[in-house]
């Protein structure tokens, strides 16, 4: 079992580097594409990590009172500010509020409301874009059978999306919920994982698929055990997980399969989360972040299923690529939010 003492020192440094890291305007940027680096996305994914520490000093609480000012007209948030909004960016920034003290509830009223402009109430799920956000005219394109598979539901943005509305006081017998819980549902495959349309491989999905339906009270004990089966039986020799074809084992996979098994509490599972945030301590670099690897897809916008494209690029601009979060910073939260959740279980 680890101890929470090289549990607190790993975590320290890792809170450190994402200190250190932020840019000058106080928000963070990662992910380098053909729209530039993401802020508003990445800002709200990593300071609802820290939310997980145990405390969120000054320096982030400034972080999220700047990201009430980045929201748009129509209640979204985005990517970047050269980008149209979309779901999954506000439904990050609505999760990353809920760790803090509501300052502006009308704000996450607008937002809450933008998300669920973005459900499709015939299938259930949430899709990035929606008509409205006119990210056809933003890629340059006239033909909306051209950005069908952004405006596709995926069960990676309805999991987030799910989250932030019952975070915010959606109830879980309303329509709206009932809906999505329904699509993550028949979204699964038959090991019990979910997989993912903006994310190589299934773990980002499955563990926010998981957390959504069982904030929503609807994944059941025979449900949840296939996907605890599946989960332990691909971790690795060393104790880690790679979540897609690969061999080796990586730190975002990782991350997320943990989280995922502390969903599911038992001796078993959580000797198993040890095991991966052992290999996790093993990975740390010694600035406190973890190393990246490709993790973040990006499908040409008129594809839906990811598994139509034959060879993905790596480490490119444009569609049709796999790339990693180059300055670190993506991965790392998300290890430290893994590490510290695995902190409190024990603790």
């Amino acid at each position: 079992m680890l101890t929470l003492g090289a549990l607190e020192r790993a975590i320290k440094a890792a809170v450190e580097f994402i200190a250190i890291n932020r840019s000058s305007d106080g928000l963070w940027r990662d992910f380098q594409t053909d729209a530039g680096a993401s802020s508003d996305w990445v800002t709200a994914f990593v300071a609802y990590a820290l939310g997980h520490v145990g405390h969120l000093n000054d320096a982030i609480l400034d972080t999220l009172k700047l990201l009430l000012f980045r929201q748009r007209p129509n209640g979204g948030w985005s990517y970047n500010k050269t980008v149209p909004t979309d779901c999954d960016s506000t439904a990050w920034v609505l999760m990353s509020f809920s760790v803090a003290p509501a300052w502006k509830p009308s704000s996450v009223v607008r937002g809450i409301r933008y998300i669920k402009n973005h459900q499709d109430m015939t299938l259930g799920g949430f899709s990035t874009y929606s008509d409205q956000d006119h990210i056809d005219r933003f890629i340059g394109v006239t033909d909306s059978n051209l950005t069908e598979g952004w405006c596709y539901v995926h069960p990676c943005v309805t999991g987030v999306a799910l989250q932030s509305l019952i975070a915010h006081g959606e109830q879980v017998h309303s329509c709206c919920i009932i809906s999505a819980t329904k699509y993550l549902l028949l979204e699964r495959d038959t090991s019990g994982l979910w997989r993912s349309y903006w994310w190589k491989g299934y773990g980002y999905s499955t563990y926010h698929a998981m957390r959504a339906l069982y904030m929503s009270r609807a994944l059941n004990t025979d449900q949840a055990s296939r996907t605890r089966f599946s989960l332990l039986i691909k971790q690795q020799k060393d104790g880690g997980w790679n979540d897609s074809s690969g061999q080796r084992s990586e730190v975002f996979a990782t991350a997320f399969n943990v989280l995922s098994l502390l969903l599911l509490p038992d001796p078993i599972t959580i000797q198993a989360a040890d095991r991966g945030a052992a290999w996790l301590l093993r990975q740390q670099n010694s600035d406190g972040s973890w190393p990246t690897s490709p993790i973040l897809r990006i499908p040409p916008p008129m594809v839906r299923e990811p598994k139509d494209i034959e060879a993905w690029r790596t480490n490119q601009l444009g569609t049709g690529v796999i790339i990693e979060d180059g300055a670190r910073i993506f991965t790392s939260a998300a290890a430290l939010w893994s590490l510290s959740i695995f902190r409190s279980m024990i603790d």
